[in-house]
């Protein structure tokens, strides 16, 4: 792992590939790093130069830092990227890293972000379950049960070795400091704005955006959110994932990266979906 010292704070990230052309650069959700990106970055440095990135007080150390949120991640991000010299770029986000991901894409345009492939974000308002659990674990004496609650439903009875092992080994290594401030801020985020996809109606010019998740995993009407969105924003599109968990990024790892590819090369012009509907 490299740092840097930006905005008064230690960033970490790695580097890896030296193929020519924009860079992809990963984003993680919060109170994990960029080990969720292990399965994929082999499958991606033959063909691209890729960035990952921890945010502010997500590695490599822990220590606690004075409270931050997107408005932060996203000037870090922006601080880093200049000091490595990256104008263009592809940007892949997990969660809600949605939220400064596309935050992102509305301050620099699609002339800068060429695409955004999100994954697993939960399009929707905050359903009562997530919204109660957000507020759980903003508290000591709840956010450990609120927790393992959350983890259950991410993990919907997975046992594979690599998910579990960034259960293990990422997200049980923050504590209550971190949990409670991301669940502060991704309610605030929602407060907000309502939805992703209300966030995504409003950027101004919006480069070619994929939404690919596995959770939830047999809702109609989630499903047709997406099919009603598509049809009416052009740079939309989504692909309903046969996966377990809300770690596709792990578990399909070439999944995933097949979805990255198509979607960058819809970015140039070149389509890469029907109906709204990814077609890789």
């Amino acid at each position: 792992m490299l740092t840097k010292h930006l905005n008064g704070v230690e960033i970490g990230y790695d580097m890896s590939g030296y193929a020519s052309g924009p860079p992809v650069v990963l984003l993680t959700g919060w109170a994990h790093d960029m080990r969720l990106y292990d399965q994929m970055l082999p499958l991606l440095v033959p063909k691209h130069r890729v960035i990952r990135v921890n945010y502010r007080g997500h590695g490599p150390s822990h220590d606690p830092i004075p409270d931050f949120g997107v408005e932060e991640q996203v000037a870090d991000i922006l601080a880093l990227l200049e000091s490595l010299h990256v104008q263009q770029f592809y940007l892949v986000s997990h969660s809600h890293g949605g939220w400064p991901a596309l935050e992102l894409a509305d301050r620099l345009g699609k002339q800068r972000v060429l695409c955004l492939l999100m994954i697993d974000q939960i399009m929707t308002s905050p359903p009562p379950a997530f919204a109660s659990g957000l507020q759980a674990m903003q508290a000591k004496d709840t956010w450990l049960e609120a927790r393992q609650g959350l983890f259950e439903n991410w993990l919907s009875g997975s046992t594979n070795a690599a998910v579990l092992d960034h259960f293990y080994y990422s997200m049980g290594s923050f504590g209550f400091e971190m949990w409670s401030l991301s669940c502060r801020v991704i309610a605030d985020a929602y407060g907000k704005h309502g939805s992703p996809m209300d966030r995504m109606s409003k950027l101004g010019e919006p480069p070619a955006i994929r939404h690919v998740f596995a959770h939830p995993r047999n809702d109609a009407q989630y499903e047709q959110l997406h099919v009603d969105f598509a049809a009416k924003h052009h740079f939309f599109s989504y692909t309903h994932l046969s996966g377990e968990t809300h770690f596709p990024d792990i578990e399909i790892p070439e999944v995933v990266v097949a979805e990255l590819e198509s979607l960058i090369h819809e970015s140039g012009g070149k389509g890469g979906k029907v109906n709204g509907v990814s077609n890789s």
